[in-house]
């Protein structure tokens, strides 16, 4: 075999006219400023983002403390308002929604109270007694599940003589 340094090539490499050559250096250069700006303009669309991201975990953040304080000490947390960064604008700010997710509280289960009379007392006693939930029957030990009988079924096709 010959080594790839000695391989000739079929293929003749066309001369360029200066011409030619000043075209493709101005489009080089056309498509090196174009990817700096392309690239610079990144860099700040990711600064304005991280800004952002800042200032709404910054908000959660207030709002967290505040629903906490709430619940645990029972009075309010002032706000206290920052300035906003450096790379957003007041404008910015303004015009951007906020959007906090809080999730709804939980109901209170019911519970079934029975109110037992007794006749002895002449004063009335109402008496809470928590009723277990009602279980659905359980089935009788020769019922099968459509999942057990299809099983059962198959089985007896795959080993039968």
């Amino acid at each position: 075999m010959a080594d790839p340094e000695h391989v000739i090539s079929d293929s003749v490499k066309r001369e360029r006219s200066t011409a030619q050559m000043d075209a493709l250096a101005k489009a080089r250069l056309k498509a090196a400023e174009v990817r700096a700006k392309t690239s610079e303009l990144r860099r700040k669309e990711r600064e304005v983002v991280d800004a952002q991201l800042a200032e709404n975990r910054r908000i959660r953040e207030q709002s967290i403390e505040r629903q906490h304080a709430e619940v645990v000490g029972g009075k309010k947390v002032q706000d206290t308002p920052q300035p906003p960064s450096n790379d957003v604008t007041a404008a910015e700010v303004s015009e951007e929604e906020e959007v906090v997710y809080e999730r709804a509280p939980k109901k209170k289960k019911k519970r079934r109270v029975v109110v037992v009379q007794d006749s002895s007392d002449s004063e009335e006693e109402e008496i809470q007694v928590k009723l277990p939930k009602k279980r659905p029957a359980a089935l009788p030990p020769d019922a099968e599940s459509s999942e057990e009988a299809l099983y059962r079924r198959t089985y007896d096709r795959m080993f039968q003589f």
